[in-house]
């Protein structure tokens, strides 16, 4: 754990320096590319996330001003897709999550208004359209997610001991831990089954 904890700070810092050069030379693409890379190797409390996320928003800000919208929207997406590509029991950055969720809601809106997609009057409807789908939190759920990891771990645990408990040398079933071994697999199977169902 130590040895993957090191070897991904590196690999974000190493990301982030990348991107800072880029940055500096006002070379958007690889800078969006390089921040994203660098959010994606999540380490918590590590400060590289909380500045990639600032730069890439810095990004995002500029193309707004200059009118470029598309751009604006692939720096604002970076930021939120990166934070919950990397969620687990709990999502980290939901205050930036919550402020590109404005952006990319207005945005597409103005996008479909300038394309002709949507009258003028309509935006504030598809802005609204937007946010709901985004409050829509489709996480799994940590209860089920946790009673399927139970699940498979007794399932494989009671088919190994049916395998070599179970059965005589001669192959005749030992009754009741045969049994036992048997309800054991059928029950643990059930658990895995349902909790994926319901995670």
């Amino acid at each position: 754990m130590v040895l993957l904890a090191g070897r991904m700070a590196f690999r974000q810092a190493e990301s982030f320096r990348e991107g800072q050069r880029y940055f500096a030379r006002g070379d958007w693409k690889p800078a969006i590319r390089q921040y994203d890379t660098a959010m994606h190797f999540y380490l918590p409390f590590s400060p590289i996330m909380e500045k990639s996320a600032e730069r890439l928003w810095r990004i995002g800000r500029m193309f707004e001003a200059e009118g470029k919208p598309g751009w604006a929207l692939i720096a604002y997406s970076s930021i939120r897709s990166s934070f919950y590509g990397v969620r687990s029991f709990y999502t980290p950055g939901r205050r930036w999550i919550e402020r590109c969720d404005e952006k990319i809601a207005s945005l597409d809106a103005r996008m479909l208004v300038r394309e002709g997609g949507i009258k003028p009057g309509e935006a504030a409807l598809e802005r609204q359209k937007y946010m709901a789908i985004f409050k829509d939190d489709r996480a799994p759920s940590v209860f089920w997610s946790a009673a399927a990891e139970a699940g498979f771990f007794g399932w494989a645990v009671s088919a190994l001991a049916s395998a070599f408990y179970g059965f005589e040398k001669s192959g005749r079933p030992r009754g009741k831990a045969a049994l036992c071994g048997g309800l054991c697999f059928l029950f643990f199977a059930a658990v895995w089954a349902v909790s994926l169902l319901m995670a």
